[in-house]
């Protein structure tokens, strides 16, 4: 009992700590947590708010570290950074809300995270920094996550036992905002440390983390290599295949050069300073094989942030390669986040300016396209109209603005021809309601017979109410719960229903799919 109160009282003076070294970013985590809460408990849109006062916090706890490892002396400056930035997402959020500016906030986030931690290890060696703080998340995620379940058993108990919540799911989404969000962002700030205070990691996560891990994923390395000399004997390189472990091959060679010590142990030691050379061969064919993708279907979103990835592990390999301090490497990760998220070469435009210029290449070639002149009636080679194809259909279906000469294509009867490859676009109708009828009181007195229904058993019943479950409009469901969804038929039986999920095809006049439950009374 006296060893809970005291890791009780700890963290309890943990928080009091972070509260004094962060005020400003721990009050706006307030704000967020209130506004969220508010959101669930009304049901109104306040996303735009929310997201205003996350980045707000950002840019705060950013100030504030900065303030503390004196990269600024102005105090000031905290609060008045963040204000000016949740006022200025709020204004860009409500006047131009589309997919730039969720990439760009998204991009400045990372950006706002990577300083935070170029300010960490700026003046500090690269020595157990990254274990700590994740040893500390992984305890403040234990910790939470205990307190969280032990909650939720708690308030499972009162709803069946004692006062039926109707929407209980709010319970726990506000339960979940003050533990995982408000205390368990709190704790985890704690354990962020001062500067020039010594970090150190327990010896059972160095043995797990820094050498079985370790290992582990030596052995992916070897595995990799056995797979090039495979391309090399064999000379064919199997599609698709080779992106996703290279990937995960330069992901945790970060995590581990940031990782590992020398005191590990020798092999630790010689991978801190030669294991960027080892990954020189897996990266090489990674970047081979996305260039025979790129020839073959264009750049597109998902490879673009593909080739940012790799970017960034490269700016890692160089670190160890020529010894320059990994403090950079955070700096090149905010400006690259910063370039391909807020500016024109960002992961959009990119894509759809190549795939553009594909577009009229395979146009041209065909003979299409003369002097930037569409000309419809010539018939393609299939080589020709196949890239073609490719670069349309990524094109009508990419996020991010198109040229004027693809809006025109598209009313082309070459793009027309398009639709005998494609699959016909649907116009999807769906509905969902979902209601526990245990504890709801409706009449019974006229009826003799009542069981449950559903659409398994007499599908005649579906013909009869295809026009009722038309009428159903989404936009209500709050008030279909709060009376009950029921349909009467002619003979006096009514169902009260319980369940409803379908998909309906505006196009072919039918059901994709229907279910559907409910209270047969007759």
């Amino acid at each position: 009992m006296e060893n809970l109160l005291e890791k009780i009282k700890k963290a309890s003076g943990r928080l009091q700590d972070c509260i004094k070294r962060f005020p400003f970013s721990f009050a706006i985590l307030c704000l967020i947590t209130v506004a969220s809460a508010y959101m669930i408990i009304t049901d109104e849109d306040l996303s735009k708010l929310t997201v205003s006062l996350i980045m707000a916090g950002m840019f705060c706890f950013l100030m504030e570290l900065s303030l503390e490892y004196e990269i600024h002396r102005i105090r000031y400056l905290v609060p008045a950074v963040s204000i000016l930035t949740g006022l200025l997402v709020f204004f860009l959020l409500k006047k131009y809300e589309n997919e730039y500016i969720y990439t760009a906030l998204a991009g400045i986030g990372v950006a706002v995270l990577s300083l935070a931690a170029y300010v960490l290890y700026k003046d500090r060696e690269n020595r157990y920094l990254f274990s700590y703080l994740a040893k500390s998340a992984f305890i403040v995620w234990i910790f939470t996550a205990v307190i969280l379940a032990g909650f939720s058993v708690c308030i499972a108990a009162f709803h069946f036992l004692i006062f039926h919540f109707d929407e209980i799911w709010k319970i726990y989404s506000i339960l979940f905002l003050l533990v995982l969000g408000l205390f368990g962002i709190t704790l985890f700030l704690s354990y962020v440390p001062r500067p020039n205070e010594e970090v150190s990691v327990p010896s059972i996560y160095r043995t797990i983390i820094h050498k079985a891990l370790f290992y582990i994923y030596l052995i992916l390395i070897g595995i990799l290599y056995l797979y090039i000399f495979k391309i090399i004997i064999t000379w064919q390189m199997p599609v698709g295949k080779l992106n996703w472990f290279g990937c995960f091959a330069l992901l945790f060679y970060v995590i581990f050069y940031l990782s590992v010590d020398e005191t590990d142990g020798k092999v630790q030691a010689l991978f801190k300073t030669k294991g960027a050379y080892l990954l020189v061969p897996v990266l090489a064919i990674q970047l081979f094989a996305i260039v025979i993708r790129l020839n073959a279907y264009g750049l597109t979103t998902a490879r673009f942030m593909s080739l940012i990835l790799i970017a960034i592990a490269v700016g890692y390999m160089l670190s160890a390669i020529f010894h320059f301090h990994v403090s950079r490497c955070f700096l090149f990760i905010a400006l690259i986040s910063l370039l391909f998220s807020c500016t024109p070469l960002n992961i959009y435009d990119v894509p759809n300016k190549l795939q553009e210029n594909r577009l009229k290449n395979a146009l041209s070639k065909g003979g299409a396209l003369v002097n930037g002149v569409l000309n419809e009636n010539v018939v393609m080679e299939a080589e020709y109209l196949e890239d073609a194809k490719s670069a349309y259909d990524y094109l009508r279906y990419s996020d991010g603005t198109k040229s004027s000469f693809f809006e025109t294509f598209k009313e082309s009867k070459i793009a027309k021809s398009f639709s005998d490859y494609s699959y016909e676009e649907k116009n999807i109708r769906s509905f969902y309601y979902s209601i526990d009828l245990e504890g709801r009181d409706f009449d019974i007195s006229h009826y003799s017979v009542l069981h449950l229904l559903s659409y398994r058993d007499q599908i005649g019943y579906n013909d009869e109410l295809k026009d009722f479950f038309l009428s159903l409009e989404q936009e209500k469901e709050s008030e279909y719960e709060e009376d009950l969804l029921e349909y009467e038929f002619n003979d006096g039986s009514k169902i009260v229903f319980r369940y409803i999920d379908y998909d309906y095809d505006l196009n072919s006049g039918s059901f994709d799919h229907l279910y559907w439950e409910g209270m047969l009374l007759k």
